[in-house]
């Protein structure tokens, strides 16, 4: 079924849900040219506005952003990925499947702009969601992944990239049939080897226990008064504490703190 086909079989309602009808849209259209491509998102976005299915507009818009960041057209790109966002908003929608590709495109829209702070707030936000992106909905869990891992690449984040490209790998064992995401994954796996510099974890490697933890890092409590405070055994928090410490290469929850200000994760 070509794109078109997909977009207009769910406007007639042929789909029991919208996601699978955009996700095989956007699986055809990929040996097309771009351009070719262009028209049914343009369609899909017309749908979903009428429809009221906030989430699959955000991933159309998404879509229609890649396409205009293929050929150049960067500010186009980033009213897209800003429309996603708001529509999102505007549904008072804070946990979606589209959340993470937005960030990854606000993210390489930031790096365009040499904001790499708010490149790595985005990369920070699309982590916590990842896990919504499973094979169930599998073109859209790679694509995310991969543009994601783009971001990481261009941050030198290493540890970042490979984490992503091997949820990649995992996918693409399960559902091996995406089109050119297929190539696109193969060529990006072959980027981290070609760079240079030391394979450290970096804040990308933070789990989601740490990273509640890092804020109070800075604090004047002791660990015990803080596993107090959190309702953890201190031999977690100090076990937590000197994982975060090793894996942004400090020595203290001061130093700690400050490093991941300086990358944009923590705000203040």
């Amino acid at each position: 079924m070509r794109a078109d086909e997909a977009v207009r079989g769910f406007a007639e309602g042929s789909f029991v849900t919208p996601t699978p009808a955009l996700m095989q849209g956007s699986r055809a259209s990929c040996p097309v040219t771009l351009r070719g491509a262009m028209s049914p998102w343009r369609m899909r976005s017309a749908s979903g506005e009428v429809t009221g299915a906030p989430d699959d507009l955000a991933v159309a818009l998404c879509e229609r952003s890649l396409v205009a960041m293929a050929h150049s057209e960067r500010d186009r790109a980033e009213v897209l990925s800003e429309r996603a966002r708001t529509i999102l908003r505007r549904a008072w929608i804070e946990e979606s499947h589209a959340i993470p590709l937005i960030c990854a495109l606000r993210a390489r829209a930031a790096m365009h702009r040499g904001d790499v702070p708010a490149a790595r707030r985005e990369l920070l936000s699309a982590r916590h969601l990842r896990p919504l992106l499973t094979y169930a909905l599998p073109y859209l869990a790679v694509q995310a992944r991969i543009e994601l891992a783009r971001v990481h690449l261009a941050l030198a984040d290493l540890a970042g990239a490979r984490t992503l490209m091997r949820g990649v790998d995992d996918l693409l064992r399960r559902r091996p049939g995406l089109g050119t995401l297929v190539g696109e994954a193969g060529a990006l796996r072959a980027q981290p080897s070609k760079l240079r510099g030391p394979n450290t974890l970096g804040a990308s490697a933070l789990t989601a226990a740490e990273l509640r933890l890092l804020p109070v890092l800075a604090t004047h409590l002791t660990f015990r008064e803080i596993a107090e405070q959190m309702s953890l055994p201190r031999t977690t928090i100090k076990s937590q504490a000197i994982s975060i410490y090793r894996k942004l290469g400090t020595s203290s929850g001061n130093e700690a703190v400050a490093r991941c200000r300086e990358l944009g994760i923590l705000q203040g």
